[in-house]
């Protein structure tokens, strides 16, 4: 387990335009895929923890859960703040984060708190998938700004030091395989439209129309992204599966060192 960034720590970098450092698409599905559940989501992953901590009576898994829950509420103020800046080129954020909110409450109402619980042990997978290759593929985020950059390898190094909070929970309060593969099928299930009719509203929304070739390229940096996190990503679906079975503790090693953002905190 890695030991948690200070987690009430406020973010230190400004508010970075989400605009690409060239002003190519290359790296859309990349940015949208960490975009997709920010912050509605978060806010559901925090309530879901929440509900169970009461369950947990070792000290140490009550600190784990308490930082958790600290550093997913950071996330949802920081992502406010940064989503707001898409006004400024023509994206209506707030329009496809009232219909987030509207799915996530629905989930809230008809769903057992168990597998919201899974839901959210799958989703920190999802998202632990994406950090690592945040902080591991250079190509990957080669044309993403510096700047907005940072700011998502900071999220994601914090994403990978709690990536399995919400994994031993939902073990804790009894979860077992078959109901973690059924939080995987709910989720699908109810997610997947949802989260690609978000991803599709602020890609049209967006001024920049992409030419041929820019379609082209974005295409394959998807393809070559999805070979490399499907291994990670199927992991999830092994019975023995433990998130820190995915070892991530090199790439914190070298990120925390490195970083401007982690130097100011």
């Amino acid at each position: 387990m890695w030991p948690y960034n200070r987690g009430s720590s406020p973010s230190p970098i400004s508010t970075p335009s989400p605009v690409l450092g060239d002003g190519q698409p290359a790296a859309h599905a990349l940015r949208e895929r960490v975009l997709d559940h920010d912050p509605p989501g978060e806010r559901f992953f925090i309530d879901s923890v929440r509900h169970h901590e009461r369950r947990v009576t070792d000290s140490e898994q009550r600190e784990l859960i308490r930082a958790f829950v600290q550093q997913e509420g950071l996330h949802g103020r920081a992502h406010d703040r940064f989503n707001a800046s898409y006004a400024k080129f023509g994206i209506d954020v707030r329009k496809q984060q009232r219909y987030a909110d509207k799915v996530f409450r629905r989930l809230r109402r008809w769903l057992p708190w168990t597998i919201q619980l899974g839901i959210t042990a799958f989703a920190e997978h999802l998202t632990a998938v994406g950090a690592h290759t945040l902080l591991d593929d250079d190509e990957a985020t080669e044309k993403i700004d510096p700047q907005m950059l940072e700011f998502w390898r900071w999220h994601a190094a914090e994403e990978l030091e709690h990536k399995s909070v919400a994994f031993d929970l939902f073990h804790k309060v009894g979860g077992g395989y078959m109901t973690r593969m059924l939080s995987v099928m709910v989720a699908v299930l109810t997610l997947a439209v949802p989260m690609l009719r978000i991803t599709k509203g602020m890609m049209d929304d967006d001024p920049h129309v992409p030419t041929r070739r820019e379609r082209k390229e974005a295409a394959a940096v998807q393809r070559r992204i999805l070979r490399r996190q499907a291994p990670l990503l199927l992991a999830y679906l092994r019975p023995g599966f433990h998130p820190w079975q995915i070892d991530d503790t090199e790439l914190l090693a070298g990120w925390y060192p490195s970083s401007e953002v982690a130097h100011a905190i």
